[in-house]
Order: C-alpha cells, then structure tokens, then sequence
C-alpha cells in the first residue's frame, strides 16, 4: 500500500493504460484516433502559419532587394544636385551605410513580338550593388557594365512578353518629354541581360540602364527621382524615415521598405490571425475525442482503478493519473504533428516543387519559413487543450464509488 502512495507511480500507471498491450482494442483504436486528431490539428496550424510567414518575407526580401530599405524620392518634380544631397544625408544621418540614386520614368517597349508600358529605372553601376541585389538577379548575360552604350537588362516577364532575348534590339519609346504636344522620343538599346526580381509587379515592368544615359537622354543631368538607402546593422528604418522628414521639406518624401506595400502586409498580417483562431478550433474538437477516450477509458478500467483505490491510491493521484493520459495524448499528438509539418516545410523550402501562377500570387513558387517562437506557441497551446480536456473524466473518476465498480466483479 505504501508504494502506491508513491507520486512516481502515477506516470508509469498512465502511460500503461494508453499502451498496454492487454488494452480493449476499440479503446487502443480511439486512442489513436484521439492522438491523430491532434497531430492534424497542429500540422495544419504549423503548416499554414509556416506559409504565410514565408509569403511575407519573401515579399519582404525582394521589395529591400530592389529598393534598399528606405527610400527618398520626390512627389512634383526632379532632385537637383543629386551629388550635394547625398553629400547632406551622410553628414547628418550616420545610420545610412549606402546610397543609391536612380531615375525613373515610364516608357514603352517596343520588342520584336509586342509592345508593353515599362518603367525605366537609371541606375548608378558604381553604387547599385551596395544597396540592392539587382546585380545579382542577373539570370542570362550580364548586368549592366560602364563600357556599356545604348544597354538595358529586363525583368523576365517583360522580355518575354515582348519577345526579347539577350542580343536583342529593342526601342524605348517615351510618349512625351516635357509637354504632351511634343512627339514621343525613341531610343534604340540592346538587351544585354535578363534578371528575375522575384515578384511578378517587378518582373514584368522594370527595366534598367545606366543612371548616366537617362540623365543625358532626358537632358536631366545631376537630377534624379529617387535614393535607395542601405542602413548600418541593427538599425531601425522608421527612425532614419523619420530623420529624413526633419532634413527635407516637401515635395521630398521617405518611406521605409513597409510602407511600399502597406496594405498588402496589414491584409497578411490580419488574414494570419483569422486563419489561426479558425485552425485552433481544429485542435479544440480534438480535444473533445480526448474526452470522448478518458470517459471510455475510466469506464473500461473501472475495475482496475477500483483495486488500486482499495490497496492505496489516493482520489488526487487519479485525478493526476488521467491528467496525465490526457497530456501523453497531446503530447504525442503535437509532436507527431510539429514533426511532420517541419519535415514537409523544409522540403518545400528546399525544393520550390510547388509553383503558383506569379500574375496572380504575385511570387511564383510557394514559400516558407519556420519560426520556432510561433511553433513553441502552438506546442504548448496543444497540450495545454488536451489537458484541460482531462479534468471533466478525471473529475468524474474522483466522484466515482469503488463499491459499485467493484459490485459486479
């Protein structure tokens, strides 16, 4: 009697009445079943969370790879003295490692198959690579070198909407200049490259050429629309945002990498926790086969629990006994569940063997990324469900009588 007294008994008894080999086999099958609803619960919630955290850093990665992680740009008219400013944001903003200025301006392409409306991007080959990975997303030829005349590189979706190849020549077509009675201005260029941006927006409408022969071209020179800012490590976008604001007065404006697309990471954001509350309720009705199990349970091993009771065992070490059965269920729901939803993830991170349709989803494979603190999170939101599904058995077992579980045997 004295040894089941003993609180270190009460595991060895709780894992025995979920696994013996002597179990009811209905109650071992509903067990399972029990410990699989679980698992499928947590491997969808992991899973989903998993996805749209990896769309929102893919998102997140190629618009900073593209366009720093702030930018300065003007809202009416050009910046003049380019050179001087840049000079000026250094000076007073030390947080800023890089700076990149462009200018841009919306074209039309014409190619050997169609015509499309472009945005042409001037880019400074001297200083683009400090801020971007535009270089680097160079998938046939080359980027943009200085001995360069009259070149361009494309996005993919372009080049091949208007059938260009590298080699090929294209017209850059502006429909006006300075007033809309002027005729439209042509400039022939050569396809040297062809890079893929990684987002369908960017894909299939920038183009990009030396800063210095847009400048000439327009007759802008030392004017640009735009700066693109690499910051020092570990530093906070919105405060240079906000240190930008205080040095220019308008029509000069700074965002940071977010505001570019603000509403679409809100949506994100928003659709994350609906999507989350929705999925959590699939772990919730798992819990009620937990119930369904322990109240099986109680009364298939009645008889047992009756003996145990009679030799020793105290009401709150069964309560504790069935307390535990309910936290091995969801335990090894939540493992097998966060197992298989990682195991599957990685693959998919691996491989990109799924593909989305990139004019609709914006981004052309489907992306993720695991982030351990929300899989802990869910971990111990799982067990802690399918241990509050145990106190109504447990309960029920305490206020049971040993001598009418012991009548008829």
């Amino acid at each position: 009697m004295g040894l089941l007294r003993c609180d270190a008994l009460v595991p060895s008894l709780a894992f025995r009445f979920l696994f013996s080999k002597a179990s009811d086999s209905f109650l071992s099958l509903i067990t399972w079943v029990s410990i699989l609803g679980v698992a499928l619960g947590v491997f969808v919630l992991v899973s989903v969370t998993s996805l749209i955290n990896g769309y929102e850093g893919e998102l997140a990665r190629v618009i900073t790879s593209v366009n720093g992680e702030v930018l300065l740009y003007s809202r009416t008219s050009l910046i003049e003295h380019a050179s001087e400013v840049e000079k000026k944001i250094f000076h007073f903003i030390p947080e800023v490692k890089a700076i990149s200025p462009s200018f841009m301006a919306e074209v039309m392409l014409a190619g050997p198959r169609s015509v499309a409306g472009a945005v042409l991007q001037g880019v400074d080959l001297a200083k683009i690579a400090k801020v971007t990975r535009i270089p680097s997303q160079v998938t046939q030829g080359l980027f943009l070198q200085n001995s360069d005349s009259r070149s361009v590189v494309l996005g993919d979706a372009i080049a091949q909407k208007i059938g260009a190849k590298v080699g090929s020549v294209i017209r850059v077509i502006v429909p006006f200049m300075d007033t809309i009675a002027q005729a439209p201005q042509i400039l022939e260029v050569k396809v040297v490259g062809i890079l893929h941006l990684g987002m369908y927006d960017y894909d299939s409408k920038f183009l990009f050429m030396p800063l210095s022969e847009v400048q000439t071209f327009f007759s802008r020179l030392d004017q640009v629309t735009t700066f693109y800012f690499k910051l020092m490590p570990f530093t906070e976008a919105r405060t240079v945002v906000d240190k930008l604001s205080e040095l220019f007065e308008y029509p000069l404006r700074a965002k940071e990498w977010g505001q570019l697309n603000r509403n679409l990471f809100y949506a994100i954001e928003l659709e994350k926790i609906v999507i989350s509350i929705i999925l959590t309720v699939i772990i919730l009705v798992a819990s009620f086969n937990v119930v369904s199990t322990l109240m099986i349970m109680v009364q298939d091993k009645a008889k047992e629990i009756a003996i145990l009771r009679v030799m020793g065992l105290r009401s709150y070490q069964c309560f504790h006994l069935f307390l535990l059965t309910g936290i091995f269920m969801g335990f090894l729901g939540t493992f097998f569940g966060v197992v298989t939803a990682c195991v599957l993830g990685w693959i998919l991170d691996k491989t990109h063997w799924i593909t989305l349709s990139a004019d609709v989803y914006v981004i052309g494979f489907l992306p993720i990324a695991i982030r351990w603190k929300e899989v802990f999170w869910i971990s111990g939101m799982s067990v802690f469900i399918a241990s509050l599904a145990t106190l109504y058995p447990a309960w029920v077992l305490v206020r049971s009588s040993v001598l009418e579980s012991l009548r008829y045997e």
